[in-house]
């Protein structure tokens, strides 16, 4: 499954690929378009996944998760 991480800044976003590639994910940087306020500046952490662990693994990492989309 994908999940599309938003979180808050693109700063978050870089942060946030790099802990996860020291996990073994690989995570692309995405724009969302027409994100809502508490959203942030609209980006978002694109992984492939079988779980949330990605989430998890930023959360514990002190990465603001604004909130996740499956697809």
């Amino acid at each position: 499954m994908e999940l599309f991480i938003k979180v808050g800044s693109v700063t978050n976003a870089q942060r946030g690929q790099r802990i996860l590639r020291n996990y073994g994910y690989r995570a692309n940087i995405k724009r969302v378009s027409n994100p809502l306020k508490d959203e942030g500046c609209g980006y978002a952490l694109q992984v492939t996944a079988n779980d949330n662990t990605p989430v998890s693994i930023l959360q514990n990492n002190a990465v603001s998760v604004r909130g996740v989309d499956v697809v």
